[in-house]
């Protein structure tokens, strides 16, 4: 099992998401690695930070040609940069990383459950690869 990251995020110095999104390749190593010949499918992530205005909607789908679940998370704009009294106050590094690590974790869940009985592997080592998920959130400082 291996993990393939993208973004789509704004260029500003206040946004870290894209950064903070490729911390995951430690949890290629960590977790993912661990259940390669139980799950086997790639895990595709993308994290985006865009608008509320734009009425993006996150996503998840198999594709059964790549053998990959793909999963398209968004973060809103407006969440890590709130504007408060006429000025924008950037969320810190650690601070987006928390939001974009309850974001993950809880889509991946969600989305473990909804394919349980549609990928091979996910109804024996889903629960157990959700645990170890958890585990690497929480020493990573993603929760």
């Amino acid at each position: 099992m291996k993990i393939d990251l993208t973004s789509d995020t704004p260029s500003g110095k206040w946004c870290w998401v894209s950064e903070i999104g490729d911390e995951l390749y430690a949890y290629e190593q960590d977790v993912l690695l661990k259940y390669t010949n139980k799950l086997p499918f790639d895990l595709w992530v993308c994290f985006r930070c865009l608008p509320k205005a734009y009425e993006w909607k996150p996503k998840r789908r198999f594709y059964k040609d790549e053998n990959a679940l793909g999963m398209d998370l968004l973060i809103e704009e407006e969440i890590i940069r709130p504007f408060i009294d006429g000025r924008y106050h950037p969320l810190s590094k650690d601070e987006q990383r928390l939001i974009m690590g309850t974001v993950f974790y809880n889509f991946l869940t969600e989305t473990i459950k909804k394919y349980k009985n549609k990928i091979p592997g996910i109804s024996v080592y889903g629960e157990e690869f959700i645990k170890d998920t958890h585990v690497w959130i929480l020493e990573n400082k993603w929760l």
